[in-house]
């Protein structure tokens, strides 16, 4: 399995390294199964015994036997030929967006211990939504909108008094000089952590490491690359999808909203902003690029 511990064109020693020097939102692939779409090609050979599926990676080069049998068990939903293959990530994101990924398939998660890590070192930091920008409350002032614009400017003080108090709080009371209180009352100090948690609000950061199979990487991204999908979750999705493509061509090449793909738009509502194909609701655009190829 390849490991490489790189941000930014920095290569750092270890994960930790890592998220220290990742901001906030961001999701950076530390580790996948190197040489697995050739695995795979072969894993769907095996089911059909074909045997002129070879054992390098040009079974992959275009129009290849093995690449049409990669693609054909992602999109027909064959999905333990994908997941022979595999990838882990590191991720640095609030609260709030990590719960996302427990809902993810097949998924093996290992997060930073706030029993055991201390928070006086300045590694929680927090979530601020894009519309407290300098930028945004600035553009609502352009707008002639000066009055939403101290408004927002007064919920972004607040929100950042909320945010700050909580650390603080949080690690007054979690600070090593009041173990001796706690042992004194009978309390064991690291119970006390585990509940002082409690005091953080869900825009702090965490930083965790996920490793999937590929084809549950396919499977959440296209549920949280779709329109509908909150913005932040959204975002982290297609820099996960990004990465695993130049990895990983023939399996995410073309992995995209679930409106681009064959299943078509799943959602009752829709978010009005892809147009579909009324004959198959699936979007335009997929539609033209598997015309072109026939």
């Amino acid at each position: 399995m390849a490991v490489n511990f790189e941000y930014n064109g920095v290569t750092y020693k270890n994960a930790i390294e890592l998220t220290r020097a990742m901001p906030l939102l961001t999701s950076v692939m530390v580790g996948y199964y190197d040489g697995a779409e050739v695995l795979l090609a072969n894993a769907g050979a095996l089911c059909y015994d074909t045997v002129q599926v070879a054992h390098d990676p040009e079974t992959l080069q275009p129009n290849k036997i093995g690449k049409r049998i990669t693609t054909h068990c992602r999109d027909s939903h064959h999905n333990t030929v994908i997941e022979h293959g595999a990838a882990t990530f590191v991720k640095k994101v609030p609260i709030f967006v990590a719960r996302q990924d427990l809902r993810a398939r097949h998924a093996s998660f290992d997060e930073r211990s706030l029993r055991y890590c201390r928070a006086t070192d300045g590694s929680l930091t927090y979530f601020i939504p894009h519309y407290y920008s300098d930028r945004f409350i600035q553009s609502a002032d352009e707008k002639g909108l000066s009055h939403y614009a101290d408004e927002l400017r007064l919920q972004r003080d607040e929100w950042i008094e909320d945010h700050e108090r909580a650390i603080q709080r949080y690690s007054r009371y979690t600070d090593d000089e009041l173990n001796g209180m706690w042992d004194a009352l009978g309390l064991n100090p690291e119970r006390v952590r585990e509940t002082q948690r409690s005091r953080l609000p869900v825009g702090i950061n965490t930083v965790y490491m996920d490793t999937r199979n590929l084809w549950s990487w396919i499977h959440h991204s296209e549920k949280r690359l779709c329109l509908r999908a909150q913005d932040e979750i959204r975002r982290l999705r297609r820099q996960e999808v990004n990465q695993l493509a130049k990895v990983f061509p023939t399996v995410f090449g073309d992995v995209n909203m679930p409106c681009y793909m064959a299943g078509g738009c799943p959602e009752a509502k829709k978010c009005g902003l892809i147009q579909l194909d009324e004959t198959g609701k699936w979007a335009l655009p997929y539609l033209k690029r598997k015309n072109s190829t026939k």
